[in-house]
């Protein structure tokens, strides 16, 4: 049987960040938790399990519209502009302190060593733009990618731009996410995608969607991908 990936004709791939590239998706999660507690608004348990819910499913999804969506969605008030922004810079700060300490999951620098050269890689994630060039610099992962976008671009808005840049066919750019953002950006564009998942995480795509522990995993079939096609 095929795989679903094409991997022999990929001709470039948009790499989400947190969670495929760096373990830090459940430390940003509970960092939208924080947020909320250090404002002096303890969340009851059906808050915080909403908020729990939205961010597993929406994790590539711009600060500002998260925290927008639970003003509005999750406490029932108008959301502030103010109140926002306040809390998308209280986010800021907690992020660039702890970001040094998430480590890198398994196979990711091995794999975009691999790959850079040989496709065309793009980084695409929630993560504003500012904050994003920030810590790729930092962590030493700004040099792999042609191209760096985060927040407020939407990831459908980005994968775009990504086929215009190459000139692509969308079969030929793959995207890897750990959320349903990803996903569905990219199955509204025609475009291929693997999801991450850590052992022990729940999936949260639908068959036959390919998933894999890690870039490890990916990269490894990916070899068996390319054999298979000699």
């Amino acid at each position: 049987m095929p795989h679903p990936i094409p991997f022999p004709t990929i001709r470039a791939i948009a790499f989400d960040f947190d969670g495929v590239i760096l373990d830090s998706a459940r430390m940003k999660v509970d960092l939208f938790l924080e947020c909320y507690e250090d404002h002096g608004r303890p969340l009851t348990p059906a808050q915080r399990a909403a908020m729990l819910a939205h961010l597993t499913h929406h994790g590539g999804v711009g600060r500002v519209a998260k925290f927008t969506h639970y003003e509005r969605a999750i406490f029932g008030r108008e959301p502030d502009p103010e109140t926002v922004a306040a809390l998308a810079r209280r986010y800021s700060d907690l992020l660039m302190a702890r970001i040094d300490g998430c480590p890198e999951l398994p196979g990711a620098r091995a794999f975009l060593e691999r790959m850079q050269g040989r496709l065309s890689l793009h980084l695409i994630s929630g993560t504003t733009d500012d904050d994003l060039r920030h810590i790729t610099q930092r962590r030493d992962f700004a040099r792999y990618f042609r191209t760096i976008v985060g927040a407020p671009v939407t990831k459908p808005a980005a994968f775009a731009e990504v086929l215009r840049l190459g000139g692509w066919q969308p079969a030929e750019v793959l995207a890897i996410g750990d959320s349903w953002t990803e996903f569905d950006a990219a199955r509204g564009l025609g475009m291929p995608f693997a999801g991450i998942v850590a052992p022990g995480e729940p999936n949260p795509f639908p068959a036959p969607v390919p998933v894999y522990e890690d870039l490890a995993a990916l990269d490894a079939a990916w070899e068996d991908g390319d054999a298979a096609a000699r």
